[in-house]
């Protein structure tokens, strides 16, 4: 199976989100846009592993939230990952953005010491909107006309999603979810 280590985000918020998604859509000739109930925020994408795996990536995931409190982080500015003429777009994370990079760095040195290696890139906290977008304007202009309202969001617990295809549909399915302190 196919997991990451995810923050799940409310429906309100999700619905926001939609919203400047449709935004976004109305600016692409194409793309693959997240369908409305797997937006979340990646903390730490782990990829395919056995029930084995699951039970050790529980572990991880229990040290890291028993010495982490309940916080709150703020929605950012529309941003993108350049790939080709294509796009990923995405929001970002403003306020909170410290607490996420610790409980990042929890899990990271837990899954460490249950065999995981390290993620290379590090955590660039957001929430995609869609991948292989490809834009009618420069994104520039686009940033500047999809304004994000500061959103808060309250994170209370991290999920263990599994990524999984249900009736051809991509779907992200909760594993396991642990309450932080």
């Amino acid at each position: 199976m196919r997991v990451f280590i995810a923050i799940e985000l409310d429906e309100v918020l999700k619905e926001y989100l939609r919203e400047k998604q449709q935004k976004v859509r109305n600016y692409s000739e194409k793309g693959n846009f997240t369908r409305i109930e797997n937006l979340h925020l990646t903390l730490r994408f782990i990829g395919e592993v056995s029930t084995v795996d699951v039970e050790k990536i529980k572990e991880a995931m229990e040290e890291a939230a028993e010495k982490t409190n309940s916080f709150q982080m703020t929605l950012g500015s529309l941003g993108e990952f350049p790939r080709g003429n294509k796009k990923i777009l995405w929001i970002g994370i403003d306020q909170g953005r410290q607490i996420l990079q610790q409980l990042f760095a929890k899990l990271e040195k837990s899954l460490e010491e249950r065999g995981y290696p390290r993620e290379e890139k590090g955590l660039k906290p957001h929430i995609t909107l869609g991948r292989e977008i490809v834009l009618q304007k420069i994104f520039g202009e686009l940033s500047k006309e999809i304004m994000v309202e500061s959103k808060t969001v309250g994170v209370k617990a991290i999920t263990l999603m599994e990524s999984t295809r249900i009736q051809g549909a991509l779907t992200y399915v909760p594993i396991y979810r642990r309450n932080l302190q």
